[in-house]
């Protein structure tokens, strides 16, 4: 009698797994209980953890409204980009994007018509192993390297990006143009940062549903009614980043937002970005 008991417990638990995964709020949660330890993970592994220094970057909770994801998350890609820049470098990626819908199952990021649509906030922290001196992004005489910087952003939205949700190789696009560039400027409480404008032209996230890709983990799935046919359709959108190498650690930091239009990122920059904070542990 007990053994019975037992079996329809765990029968009628399964049998509600199951029906919650069949409702939208499930992408919401799974990509909740996926995303936080892989980014604690993440973070434990980084550049900044092995030198002792805490890059703290506000969440979407921070502004108690439904703008952003609720948390920072990680990611470390050595590797990768040294390969992409033919350089031994570290690289460590926070990343934020658009708040989940919980009723369409998905990200704001997939929407066209939300403020959120293909955007980004965070930090990248650029350490070079081999010259630890070298200024990544900077010139010997510490004026602005655009080619070396955009490469970051680049690199992150076609290498990994728009990769982890399925956008072919040959059909991914990312041109920057500048717009206006302000040096020597005081952000975070410390002097000499470099802050760019930019208008970018990249693919946006709209696609229809083929097979499972990993970034749905994070995103949740592509929704079909804002899909028009064009897989990956290409778009102006507005960056914002400040950079700066910081001599005591030896690194570049760099604060970045990556939005539809200016107001998006002036708000960000406002009420997330500008309250980040660089320490030693």
């Amino acid at each position: 009698m007990v053994f019975k008991k037992r079996f329809f417990k765990i029968l009628l638990i399964m049998l509600a797994i199951y029906l919650f995964s069949l409702t939208p709020i499930y992408f919401m949660f799974r990509s909740y209980i996926i995303m936080f330890p892989y980014s604690l993970l993440q973070e434990k592994k980084s550049i900044l953890c092995e030198k002792n220094i805490d890059f703290n970057i506000p969440g979407g909770n921070s502004t108690l409204k439904r703008d952003w994801y609720p948390f920072m998350m990680y990611f470390n890609s050595d590797k990768g980009f040294s390969k992409y820049t033919d350089q031994d470098l570290s690289l460590t990626i926070l990343y934020n994007f658009g708040h989940f819908k919980a009723l369409e199952g998905c990200s704001s990021y997939y929407d066209p018509n939300s403020p959120y649509f293909g955007s980004f906030y965070g930090g990248y922290v650029i350490y070079n192993n081999e010259n630890p001196d070298n200024m990544y992004g900077f010139n010997e005489d510490g004026s602005i390297n655009i080619k070396e910087l955009t490469q970051i952003p680049k690199y992150d939205q076609l290498k990994l990006v728009l990769s982890s949700l399925g956008c072919p190789s040959n059909s991914r696009i990312f041109e920057s143009k500048v717009d206006n560039i302000e040096t020597n400027i005081s952000y975070l409480g410390l002097n000499q940062w470099m802050k760019i404008d930019s208008t970018i032209k990249t693919n946006t996230p709209i696609h229809k549903y083929k097979e499972h890709q990993r970034g749905y983990l994070q995103y949740g799935e592509p929704i079909s009614k804002y899909y028009t046919k064009e897989e990956f359709p290409i778009r102006t959108l507005k960056g914002r980043i400040y950079a700066k190498y910081i001599d005591e650690y030896k690194m570049t930091f760099v604060l970045y937002i990556l939005a539809p239009n200016n107001d998006t990122i002036d708000l960000c920059d406002k009420e997330i970005l500008s309250k980040s904070s660089i320490i030693k542990k």
